[in-house]
């Protein structure tokens, strides 16, 4: 069920202050500056439903929040910093409880009433305190983070599991706790912080091409949809428009790395069950996309193909082979839905596994493949230039386990390859855009977004003389985590690795 009480409190707040600043009736307002008293009345707002939380971020000067309220769009609100603490929103979202404890780390700022004051990033092994914060000083002493005890584990005389960087597998750069008084998990717990790049500090003061660039290198999986999602906001913040072909061709990048990606996440939870046919269709069909996308635009992982205003790469040798690639990749995707649903195959073995209740991922306010596998509704391509409404899936799935997680994967493949088509047809009519270089000037705020392979992905800008002097960014890697902290509880200890795989995480998406 939805909270419409909260969205109806969260409507009439934004209603009135965008009154109180006068803006003009009929508006879009997307940017408020508030107070602390208003801040906390957001707060409120949020308690009553908090699935319109997006992110969290800082600048030294302020805290800002990202919303997504339903039907779409972006709306960025902040508050000052007042004696180097603000009031946290985990004690209403708890995804936001993985942002406040980045921004300590990062920043020295507190969360008044967070759920949670562990460190996230900084572990003890770096060489500053708050390395952003004008008040960073030198460490003296090294103090390790440690993890909370499980009680009842002490007191079964249990066993705590431990997966991570350390242990000799060959596993992303995040380390799990496992707590099992039995054969059943009663707690996991990820800590984070080992894919750590400092991304936020190093793409301040860069040009666009070079914010870029970082962007396309904080999830190898989502290369295209990180770059977009910061081209569009800078180009808002600016003030351009981009034109129709370099939206479609935009468009058209999206589908072919979210095929990539959705086709390795399905074969890595298909390897971990034991589905070897499945796992080799699609690591098959995988190679297939990368080839071509190799091939044809001399990048097999589609790193630093979006650029900043009308450039970018060229889709000219995609077009008269669109036809045939998408013929062979509906083949493949037909021959993944008849090896899913085979008998034996990885729809028999992964249901009822790793259940994500609808309740709690609207809370964690989820997004992509695991919202919808959850009854959750909504993909931001609805908003993105380049896609027309009739392409997009309509319905979800409702079981919210591993199982509904994999058909919504292999009908997001489907969905997919008929965009592609799509587009082939409508880029070959479309007249070439523009060479021009862009030549980004002066100063504003804007925001972008991107309906990457695993989820919404959301950025803010602050543009100064055409340099990026501020920037924050939503990945939906987060939510993931937590909700896989969820799903894993009550499992099976050997069910962990098909349960991890199905949420598509990438550590270095939280990282940031």
């Amino acid at each position: 069920m939805a909270h419409p009480a909260g969205r109806d409190m969260l409507a009439a707040l934004l209603a009135q202050w965008a009154r109180e600043r006068g803006d003009v009736p009929g508006d879009v307002a997307w940017r408020f500056h508030l107070a602390e008293d208003a801040w906390r009345d957001l707060l409120a707002c949020l308690v009553a439903d908090p699935s319109p939380f997006a992110g969290l971020w800082c600048d030294g000067r302020a805290v800002f929040a990202a919303l997504a309220p339903q039907g779409g769009g972006m709306l960025v609100l902040s508050t000052p910093v007042e004696m180097q603490r603000y009031w946290g929103l985990s004690s209403a979202c708890p995804a936001a409880s993985v942002y406040e404890r980045m921004i300590h780390d990062l920043w020295g700022v507190e969360a008044l009433d967070a759920r949670d004051l562990r460190p996230w990033l900084d572990h003890g092994a770096w060489e500053v305190t708050w390395p952003l914060s004008e008040r960073r000083v030198p460490v003296q002493g090294a103090a390790v983070a440690e993890f909370r005890e499980v009680a009842e584990v002490l007191r079964a005389g249990g066993t705590i599991c431990e997966y991570g960087p350390a242990d000799g597998g060959f596993h992303a750069p995040a380390y799990l706790r496992l707590a099992l008084p039995g054969a059943r998990v009663v707690d996991a717990q990820w800590w984070m912080g080992y894919a750590h790049r400092g991304i936020v500090a190093r793409m301040r003061g860069s040009d666009p091409a070079q914010a870029l660039r970082l962007a396309g290198r904080i999830d190898g999986a989502a290369s295209v949809a990180h770059q977009a999602a910061l081209a569009r906001a800078m180009e808002h913040a600016m003030g351009q428009e981009v034109a129709r072909p370099v939206a479609a061709v935009r468009a058209m990048l999206c589908e072919l790395e979210r095929v990539a990606t959705v086709l390795f996440d399905v074969g890595g939870v298909a390897a971990a069950a034991g589905d070897a046919r499945l796992a080799r269709a699609c690591a098959q069909a995988r190679e297939h996309v990368m080839a071509f996308c190799g091939t044809v635009f001399g990048r097999r992982m589609l790193m630093d193909v979006v650029a900043f205003g009308d450039g970018g790469v060229s889709v000219a040798d995609f077009v008269p082979r669109a036809e045939e690639f998408r013929a062979r990749l509906h083949g493949a995707h037909a021959r993944l839905e008849a090896l899913y649903r085979h008998p034996r195959g990885l729809g028999g073995l992964v249901r009822g596994l790793g259940v994500l209740p609808a309740g709690t991922a609207r809370g964690l306010g989820v997004t992509g493949v695991v919202a919808r596998a959850s009854g959750g509704e909504g993909d931001l391509r609805h908003l993105t230039p380049g896609y027309h409404d009739g392409w997009l899936p309509a319905g979800v799935e409702q079981a919210g386990d591993v199982d509904a997680r994999m058909r919504v994967c292999l009908a997001t493949v489907g969905v997919s390859v008929r965009i592609l088509g799509a587009l082939g047809d409508a880029v070959a009519r479309m007249p070439p855009a523009t060479d021009a270089a862009s030549s980004p000037a002066g100063d504003g705020e804007g925001t972008g977004w991107a309906e990457g392979p695993r989820g919404a992905i959301r950025y803010w800008v602050r543009m100064q003389a055409g340099q990026l002097a501020a920037v924050g960014i939503c990945d939906p890697t987060p939510a993931h985590m937590l909700a896989s902290e969820i799903a894993m509880r009550e499992a099976h200890d050997t069910d962990m690795p098909v349960i991890m795989r199905s949420f598509g995480l990438s550590p270095a998406g939280a990282d940031l």
